[in-house]
């Protein structure tokens, strides 16, 4: 079958601007060869190292700035509260001798009570500065998203792809990363990046 489609396309080709490729092995193609014509418009492409201007830019560092500070307050008052309940396990104890063992027992109740408050408080603050983290994120990507695509747009560009999925580059052109970046920190220099930690 093959031998008839190249006969048959050999005399197709005589007098035209078209030209033969040999074809790699494709099992989803019902055709044994590819056309290329000298008339043909390719899609334009553009590439873009969406991780490296998330991570470089302007708002992306502020955010992890301010996410770092808030863990810091978080943890700077968990840290607070254990030394304030390591004292009250020290009295508790020096109780333990001198009242009845119900009241012992109902004392050391209220001091787990507390214990497992101060902790459901500090994974409730972690879930909050998490979840707006990845909140902010997220309108940072969407953000992102649409910079590029009013660029491919600008440019003509029908395809963009990431270039960590790039195995080869000719073309250093068809990068957009350094433009991306740039029009990127210019649409987010005065967004306003709030982190929560609690309700």
């Amino acid at each position: 079958m093959l031998l008839i489609n190249i006969l048959f396309l050999s005399t197709l080709m005589d007098n035209s601007n078209f030209h033969y490729t040999k074809p790699f092995t494709n099992n989803f193609e019902s055709s044994n060869f590819f056309l290329t014509s000298d008339n043909f418009e390719f899609n334009k492409i553009g590439i873009v190292d969406f991780r490296k201007v998330l991570k470089t830019s302007h708002s992306m560092k502020t955010l992890v700035n301010k996410f770092i500070d808030a863990e810091k307050k978080i943890n700077d008052k968990l840290n607070l509260n254990q030394v304030i309940l390591k004292k009250k396990e020290k009295e508790l104890l020096k109780q333990k001798k001198i009242v009845s063992i119900k009241k012992y027992n109902y004392i050391i109740k209220l001091f787990k009570e507390e214990v497992f408050e101060i902790q459901s408080n500090n994974k409730q603050e972690r879930l909050i500065l998490n979840n707006s983290f990845q909140k902010i994120q997220k309108n940072l990507k969407d953000s992102l998203a649409q910079v590029i695509k009013e660029i491919s747009m600008k440019k003509n560009i029908n395809i963009v792809l990431l270039k960590k999925n790039i195995f080869l580059l000719n073309n250093p052109s068809t990068d957009l990363t350094n433009e991306v970046l740039k029009s990127f920190n210019k649409k987010t220099k005065n967004m306003k990046i709030k982190i929560i930690i609690s309700n």
